[in-house]
């Protein structure tokens, strides 16, 4: 990033998203800036920061927030000039100038057009780079620099169907939001309760999935007596909520498969993770409590006899008064869908984000402080009116999903006293998932990571006490203020520790974390 803006300038600013070449189009917006700033005092003249990366585009916006007037998006901007327009829209002003040989809107006349509208509908100027001269960039300064006058933004008094629309749009959901695929369809329809036959024929015509299913249930993980043959003989002998959540994970991956980003993989960990510890922590540890069916699912859980203690002890499963049709593996699972689906939709979204999150870490860094920040709060920073939940909620509300799993995917970072039971477990099962599997945010930046490894150090250097006991020490000892310190600042809702306080989470975390953590690797493996 390069310019003229210094960190405490306070003088109206242009972000130039483009790199630093002798094109006219910037030769003019130079001339037009001289031209203006002739007239003006010290301190109203206007600055500028000069950006090649989109990443550098979003830390400037940050740095420089309250000076910012307009961004300009040029030809030269490394990464998707689309997203970054899409993205903070709503932000500030912004011009993109468009190279017809580069195709930034598409490769085809049709595409060209639908993308340019698209845009335009939301308050973006587009300009071709030969229009591009001082006679077009001095009403552009006038207006949105020096008259300083925000981009119009009325969502509050938008109606839900004007709302939907609008997020439609900033999503480009003609050309990319994705569909319910049709085998998900089928099973969301079916009941538990409904017969194996009725959940064969939902699943019988997907081959692919009825491949997973089959391969998944003969594995060692079951060690069923008979091969299983057939989805029918699956569901008689697994139960139909199993065959439900590997159906699910099917379904979605699949679907999503689309997504270059290299930490995908990540995402998948961390719904995985938060699809076992919701089911671990709504299941009853004492054995008088347990279905036969819950009994073989914790089996398969693996789980030593210290972390049934501690479920057994704590008895989280009844601070949770799910309904009989609630099923917190599938919610754990679909919990963060928004999330790739802003992936898919907005391509080169997760490099802005990260690019903050690294920024806000290093500036934190010396101060020996952990980096702890809701990302909700980073996707609302770039986005202002949408991010994960609002995305995840328009998704659900486009699959038609059920009411509850809605309040789930728009609604976990939300929980109140009067959500549903089953936002408040999937809300404490995705925290948890955090410690093992962060996701936008890397391990070596989110703070619940770097506590548990300090946890374990501190029980590692307490060998010879009993292991409960040596994880309450390692709590009060090796965390000290910092947990209460990040749970603060990544403003977990205060409902969650009103359920399991903070002390027991941690120990939960740690203990059960890793057969979690096994059981979200062999299942993603198997279900590939």
């Amino acid at each position: 990033m390069s310019g003229e803006a210094g960190s405490d300038s306070t003088n109206p600013l242009i972000i130039i998203g483009d790199r630093i070449q002798p094109k006219p189009h910037l030769n003019a917006l130079m001339r037009q800036l001289r031209s203006e700033n002739a007239l003006l005092a010290p301190e109203h003249r206007i600055k500028y920061a000069v950006c090649a990366d989109s990443s550098d585009v979003a830390v400037a916006l940050r740095r420089y927030l309250q000076a910012v007037r307009m961004i300009l998006i040029g030809p030269g901007l490394r990464g998707n000039a689309v997203t970054v327009a899409r993205m903070l829209s709503k932000k500030t002003h912004i011009v993109m100038v468009i190279d017809p040989q580069a195709n930034p809107l598409g490769s085809d006349p049709i595409s060209h057009q639908k993308m340019k509208k698209n845009l335009e509908e939301m308050g973006i100027v587009i300009v071709l780079a030969k229009n591009a001269g001082e006679e077009f960039f001095g009403p552009v300064v006038d207006d949105f620099v020096l008259s300083a006058v925000a981009p119009s933004f009325e969502a509050e008094s938008m109606t839900p169907d004007e709302r939907a629309a609008m997020i439609d749009r900033r999503l480009d959901a003609v050309n990319k939001f994705p569909s319910l695929p049709d085998t998900q369809r089928r099973v969301a329809q079916l009941d538990d309760l409904d017969p194996p036959k009725k959940w064969a024929e939902a699943i019988d015509p997907d081959i692919t999935t009825r491949t997973v299913v089959l391969r998944l249930l003969n594995s060692a993980r079951y060690a069923f007596r008979t091969r299983v043959e057939t989805v029918e003989q699956a569901v008689a002998l697994a139960s139909a909520r199993t065959i439900r959540e590997i159906v699910t994970a099917c379904q979605i991956r699949q679907l999503f498969h689309r997504t270059t980003e290299a930490t995908i993989e990540q995402f998948w960990r961390h719904s995985l993770a938060t699809a076992f510890f919701a089911k671990l922590l709504s299941m009853p540890a004492d054995g008088e409590a347990l279905t036969a069916q819950q009994r073989a699912e914790l089996d398969r859980l693996g789980l030593e006899p210290e972390q049934l203690e501690v479920l057994a002890a704590t008895r989280v499963w009844e601070r949770f008064a799910l309904n009989r049709a609630d099923d917190p593996f599938t919610a754990g699972m679909l919990h963060d869908i928004g999330k790739i689906t802003m992936l898919l939709c907005l391509e080169g979204s997760l490099s802005l984000v990260l690019a903050l999150i690294e920024a806000e870490a290093s500036e934190l860094e010396p101060t020996g402080r952990l980096w702890a920040r809701s990302v909700v709060d980073i996707e609302r920073f770039l986005m202002k009116d949408i991010d994960h939940e609002v995305i995840g909620g328009r998704l659900a509300e486009r699959w038609d999903l059920d009411p509850v799993l809605r309040q789930v995917i728009g609604h976990h970072h939300q929980v109140h006293a009067g959500s549903p039971e089953l936002v408040a477990l999937v809300a404490l099962a995705n925290q948890a998932a955090s410690t093992l599997y962060p996701f936008p945010a890397p391990e070596q930046h989110h703070p619940y990571p770097r506590l548990l490894a300090r946890l374990e150090a501190g029980v590692k250097k307490k060998a010879g006490k009993n292991l409960s006991a040596a994880v309450d020490a390692a709590i009060d000892e090796d965390l000290g203020g910092d947990l209460a310190d990040v749970l603060s600042r990544m403003e977990v809702p205060t409902v969650l520790w009103d359920r399991v306080d903070t002390r027991t989470f941690m120990k939960l975390c740690y203990l059960l974390g890793p057969k979690i953590r096994a059981n979200a690797l062999t299942f993603l493996q198997q279900t590939a």
